[in-house]
C-alpha cells in the first residue's frame, strides 16, 4: 500500500515538469517575447493600429498589420527574412509602400517593450498580478532605432495604466503614454494607448518554410542586399540569401 507521503511525492514529481516549462524564466527580458500583440490610438483623432509580431527562431520576424484611419482601413503581412528581404501581401492600393511600414511596427513595438521595460525594471517574471503603473520621467529621452530608421521622445513623458498576468507566459498591458511633440514656444502635448499581449511562451512560427512564395511580393531592405537567383518557397530564400 502506498502511504500519504508517498503519493505526494509522486505527485510533486509528476506536475513538477510542466510547472516549471511553463513560467517565465526570472531572466527573460520585456524585450524577448515570442509574439506580440500591440494596438495604438490617438485620441481624438480617428487613428488605430493593430501590429501582430511573431519571431521565429531563425531570427525571421512576422507582422499581421491592421491600419485605420478615418472612413479607410488597410491589412497587410510583412515577412522579414534574414534581415535582408522584405515580403508583403495584402495592402491594397498602398502595396508598393508596404515594406516601409515595417519600420513603423518595429518603432512602436520597441516603444512598447521600452515602456513595460520602465514599468517593470525586473521583466515580465514579476508580474504575478495587476500592477498600476504611474511614472514620469523629467530626464531620459527615449530613443528607438531598427536599423533603418530611428526615432524618439523627448523629456518629460509619463506613463500610466496597468499590467496583468492573463496567462503563465503572458503579460497583458494598456499604458496611455504622454509626451511632448517641438521645441520652445512650439511645444505640444501628445498622447497615445499602447495596449496588448506580449506572449513569453515558446510558439510555432506562422509561416513554415516549405511555404510557397506565390501572392507575395519581395522588396529588399536596404539598398545592396538584393541577391541573384529565384526562390519559390520560403527555406529556398532563406538559403538563397545565405548563400550570397
Amino acid at each position: 500500500m502506498i502511504d500519504l507521503k508517498s503519493l505526494f511525492v509522486f505527485f510533486m514529481l509528476a506536475i513538477m515538469p510542466v510547472a516549471l516549462s511553463a513560467d517565465i524564466a526570472p531572466e527573460t527580458r520585456w524585450a524577448d517575447p515570442s509574439s506580440v500583440q500591440l494596438e495604438i490610438e490617438f485620441p481624438g483623432q480617428g487613428y488605430h493600429a493593430r501590429w501582430e509580431l511573431f519571431r521565429c527562431d531563425c531570427g525571421d520576424l512576422l507582422v499581421h498589420a491592421w491600419l485605420e484611419v478615418p472612413d479607410e482601413s488597410v491589412y497587410g503581412d510583412i515577412l522579414l527574412v534574414e534581415s535582408r528581404a522584405v515580403l508583403t501581401r495584402g495592402f491594397g492600393q498602398y502595396g508598393e509602400q508596404a515594406a516601409a511600414s515595417l519600420d513603423a511596427a518595429a518603432l512602436m513595438m520597441q516603444l512598447a517593450l521600452r515602456l513595460l521595460e520602465r514599468s517593470e525594471p525586473g521583466g515580465p517574471s514579476k508580474i504575478t498580478g495587476p500592477k498600476e503603473v504611474d511614472l514620469l520621467d523629467e530626464i531620459n529621452h527615449i530613443n528607438l532605432d531598427t536599423g533603418s530608421a530611428a526615432g524618439g521622445f523627448q523629456a518629460p513623458w509619463s506613463i500610466a495604466g496597468k499590467i496583468t498576468a492573463p496567462g503563465e507566459t503572458q503579460r497583458k498591458f494598456d499604458l496611455n503614454f504622454s509626451f511632448t511633440v517641438g521645441a520652445g514656444s512650439e511645444v505640444q502635448k501628445a498622447s497615445m494607448r499602447l495596449y496588448g499581449v506580449a506572449d513569453f511562451g515558446k510558439s510555432e512560427f506562422p509561416v513554415p518554410g516549405t511555404s510557397p512564395l506565390d501572392g507575395w511580393d519581395l522588396a529588399w531592405r536596404n539598398e545592396g542586399d538584393a541577391v541573384p537567383g529565384q526562390a519559390k518557397t520560403l527555406d529556398e530564400l532563406r538559403a538563397l540569401i545565405k548563400g550570397n
